[in-house]
């Protein structure tokens, strides 16, 4: 295949020299060595002095490497048992634990909430979540159990896991094949072949990610895929724009389209190929004998097969998403209004279009998804706070999010003609219905930031006091709706957005997404602050209603009141949908920061610094870790090839040629490509600023290990053959003793803590060999040392119940509010919501406030959403009491109370008294 690497090797001729053909079939070696063509001695410009491995040449131009394979029935019989030997590997003890393991909490869960149509948010695309609920359902699981929490019993729930687990396993399986049919059609032999698929079924890592409940197992599978069909293309070079090179070309894209619609990391084939593309194409510029037709014919197929068609695929998937997920749920409130009209009993508001003075208005935060401007009876308790009445978000609609609209003080607004209502750049006051406190701002600073450039906002006035400047507030329009006139002229409910600019101190209303102290109801901090972005400081009216009593029409005229204009969300429709999703997707990756103690920054992967724990019992555990022969060998191949190529490029412009073994063009143009791959995988990595893990290195580490296979063929390809079969077993043997060694963390093993400790090759690995026998965590003696005892022990071995006792809230109760509607609030935001279930809370959408750490300047609108609240629409003049925010984040982002996901169970009791989203409290989707 071409190649930036490949593609400039400037070897003399199309095809590999004779009498150094690929290993392999007799029929494999015949279509794969045509002759060089000869060079004219006569011609000094082009003459040639010939060596064993030297050749010093005149340069002509290169000829792309195209390599054919003839498929034998060697090539069956040798699939069919390294599949057989990978679907062995991959689904060995698939039911052990028999717990909850990891991020199984969330996908398992999805996959749930798929089977009962319920809609969820998460910060991956659906298509491994989608196959994961099609295996569920395939195994008869009913989509009840919820997978709240690490260490859960799948048995005594009755889930069928080993039937959802087995759907990745399988799929990790078929990419040990999968590897076989891509280094043949790169022009290797079988044995090469064979080798690179047992250093892939042999990988620790690999194995371990692919017998869970987890993304990346679909991930790998549809990568491997898509470069298994590139590379399959190429060998149809020879016949274009025929059947089988149409289908090859159309399953790269597809298989392309399936990574991206798993996870965006599946998005990095797209410059890897692309690249390889473009070479191609610029080659065939050089070709007289391909007209200008036929090369935009090329042009056009490669861009349907790989921009289209992967386009397409990625839609449709989305499509179906959407198609499975009719009814509303809790994570609805992630997304937009418009969006949730959508919804099988979802939002549906119907209210006054025009915003007069005089009017009751809830005003919603437009790009933040939090909530309301919200006030109650409570001051502000900070030290360095007025000790004003509180105003926050707040995530349902209740008496307390209502204001009136008047006008500026020691103003007044003429209604004799009817109602006025609010224009554009109009100064207005905001007057809590409840408490009759107007919005006030002043030169104090908010609750969670001591920033010169951020204000407290509060409620402010009392009986008899008519309010002061500081309680002025300028309408700023900033678009409104096209398809209602006036609503950038006037102020209108649902279709104009605006932000409020306090008119002595020049700040505005802004959503910090930081969640306030108990104090407070852990309800969402607001304040004023100059400087800042739209984004969180764009507002507009949900809920407009101009009493009869503030409208100054006369009886007669109460018919009229009636007969106002009224707005309601429009429904989005489904590509309104998949942007809307795909952009909070963005927002929510580019903001997923933490402290996970088993994070791992991409210059630590490559020479396996460090693992990351899954899950813990008594004698066993399960550590993500890969096969340091196999990541080490990998890594050095493909530094050994940067380093190669760079004297090869000396050596070129000398005129000086090494032949390596006759296997330099097809080296060059394979391992080329895939160090262009590994790269395209691995170096992104370095400009995210998110929270990564070394699972995040997989792709790249199969297109590493497919260089550590061609790099081990160059080197024993001037040797004999039996040397060379010599060296592949014993390269094959060492990485199988090193996967048996490392098993125990793969398979959760039962094994004693001396054993574990030995395997602690480098310092930095830090799995937890307390599990073992013999360690604090285990109460169990070290089993003896025969297959008879660990099996005993295997049956035995379980992790410790994890007490959660969902009764009791999950943070502790503050102090009694001062009337039943606080008291709601302070319950709800407490942790507990309608079934006594703990909240949870997602460390990009909630920030805990940390008085020593340095307040973080808003300087750009791609900030993430802040915690979740599910909104309650009902009639907001109806006396009730209130219910307050769940504050509740999305799933796959979720804190799971009392643990880390990352850490294995240990018999510890959660700790149920804990504030919500603490720091010991995160758990973030990896």
């Amino acid at each position: 295949m071409t190649t930036s690497a490949g593609a400039t090797t400037n070897e003399p001729g199309g095809h590999m020299p004779k009498g150094h053909s690929m290993r392999g079939s007799a029929n494999d070696n015949k279509s794969a060595s045509p002759s060089v063509p000869k060079v004219s001695q006569t011609d000094s410009s082009s003459s040639s002095v010939m060596s064993d491995s030297v050749q010093v040449v005149s340069f002509a131009p290169p000829a792309p490497y195209h390599a054919k394979w003839a498929y034998t029935t060697t090539d069956t019989l040798a699939l069919v048992l390294i599949t057989l030997v990978a679907i062995l590997v991959r689904c060995y003890k698939l039911s052990t634990p028999d717990k909850v393991v990891f991020d199984e909490v969330h996908f398992g869960k999805f996959a749930g909430k798929y089977l009962n149509g319920t809609y969820f948010y998460d910060l991956h695309p659906p298509l491994a979540k989608m196959m994961f609920a099609a295996a569920g359902k395939m195994a008869g699981y009913d989509g009840v159990f919820d997978f709240k929490s690490i260490g859960l019993d799948y048995i005594a729930a009755g889930v069928p896991y080993v039937g959802m687990r087995l759907m990745p396993a399988l799929l990790g399986a078929v990419t040990v094949p999968a590897t076989y049919v891509t280094v043949r059609a790169c022009g290797y032999g079988l044995d090469t072949g064979v080798l690179a698929s047992l250093l892939v079924c042999f990988e620790n890592g690999l194995v371990t990610q692919s017998r869970l409940i987890l993304l990346d197992s679909p991930l790998v599978f549809f990568t491997v895929l898509s470069l298994a069909c590139w590379a399959m293309f190429w060998t149809r070079q020879h016949a274009q724009f025929t059947p089988a090179w149409w289908f090859w070309l159309v399953s790269t894209g597809a298989m392309m389209g399936c990574a991206a619609s798993c996870k965006w990391v599946g998005l990095f084939l797209f410059p890897v190929v692309g690249l390889s593309t473009v070479a191609d194409l610029w080659d065939k510029i050089a070709d007289r004998s391909l007209t200008p037709a036929r090369w935009a014919a090329h042009f056009l197929a490669r861009a349907v097969g790989l921009i289209l068609v992967p386009l397409a695929v990625y839609l449709f998937w989305f499509q179906v998403h959407f198609a499975l997920l009719y009814k509303t749920g809790d994570a609805a409130g992630m997304m937009t209004t418009e969006f949730q009209t959508t919804l099988a009993g979802g939002l549906n508001v119907t209210t006054d279009r025009d915003v007069y003075y005089g009017s009751e208005i809830r005003m919603r935060t437009t790009n933040g998804r939090n909530g309301y401007l919200h006030s109650h009876a409570h001051a502000w308790q900070h030290d360095k706070g007025s000790g004003q009445q509180q105003v926050t978000i707040y995530g349902h609609a209740d008496q307390n999010n209502l204001w009136i609209v008047e006008p500026a003080f020691n103003t007044t607004a003429d209604a004799s003609n009817g109602p006025v209502p609010v224009p554009k750049d109009a100064t207005i006051r905001l007057r809590h219905k409840t408490t009759g406190k107007y919005l006030h701002s002043h030169d104090k600073r908010p609750a969670l930031s001591s920033q010169d450039t951020k204000f407290e906002l509060s409620g402010y006035g009392f009986d008899n006091f008519a309010g002061d400047s500081n309680d002025n507030f300028r309408i700023e329009i900033l678009h409104g709706d096209k398809h209602s006139e006036g609503s950038d002229k006037h102020v209108q409910a649902i279709y104009t957005r605006f932000r409020l600019i306090h008119s002595n101190l020049h700040c505005a209303v802004y959503n910090s997404r930081k969640k306030l102290p108990k104090w407070a109801f852990e309800q969402i901090e607001v304040n004023c602050m100059r400087n800042c972005m739209p984004r969180m400081s764009t507002w507009h009216v949900e809920y407009a209603r101009l009493p009869s009593s503030a409208s100054g029409a006369s009886a007669s005229a109460e018919g009229d009141l009636a007969a106002r204009p009224q707005a309601s969300y429009r429904k989005l429709g489904l590509w309104g949908k998949i942007a809307e999703y795909n952009r909070l997707m963005a927002d929510s990756n580019g903001s997923l920061t933490g402290d996970h103690p088993f994070a791992a920054r991409p210059q630590h992967w490559p020479w396996l610094r460090r693992g990351t724990a899954y899950w813990g019992g008594r004698g066993n555990f399960i550590y993500q870790h890969g096969n340091p022969l196999v990541w080490w060998g990998a890594l050095g191949s493909v530094l050994l090839f940067a380093a190669l190529r760079s004297v090869l490029f000396v050596l070129d412009k000398r005129r000086i040629r090494p032949g390596l073994f006759g296997q330099r063009r097809k080296y060059l143009s394979a391992a080329g490509f895939f160090v262009v791959a590994w790269a395209g995988h691995y170096v992104p990595f370095f400009l995210m600023g998110r929270e990564l893990f070394v699972h995040h290195y997989f792709p790249a580490l199969w297109m590493a290990i497919l260089v550590l296979a061609f790099t081990l063929d160059l080197f024993t390809a001037g040797v004999p053959r039996f040397a060379r079969l010599a060296a592949y077993f014993a390269v094959a043997a060492a990485v199988l003793y090193a996967f048996e060694t490392f098993s125990y963390i793969t398979y959760a093993r039962t094994w004693s803590k001396d054993a574990c400790v030995r395997t602690r090759w480098l310092k930095t690995w830090d799995f937890d060999c307390e599990h073992a026998f013999g360690g604090v965590r285990s109460t169990e003696p070290p089993p003896e040392s025969t297959p008879k005892a660990e099996a005993a022990a295997d049956k035995v071995a379980a992790v410790d119940k994890v007490v959660v006792d969902d009764t009791v809230p999950a943070a502790a109760a503050v102090g009694g509010g001062a009337d039943a509607v606080e008291g709601a609030e302070k319950a709800r935001a407490d942790g507990g919501n309608e079934e006594g279930i703990p909240a949870e809370i997602g460390v990009p959408f909630a920030e805990e406030f940390n008085p020593e750490e340095k307040p973080e300047e808003e300087t750009s609108e791609a900030a993430a959403d802040a915690v979740y609240v599910k909104p309650e629409y009902d009639d907001p003049t109806a006396i009730k009491v209130a219910q307050a925010s769940p504050v509740q984040a999305p799933e796959s982002v979720a804190a799971d109370i009392g643990r880390k996901s990352n850490q294995p169970a240990t018999g510890e009791t959660i700790d149920d008294k804990k504030p919500v989203g603490s720091a010991d409290d995160k758990h973030v989707e990896l």
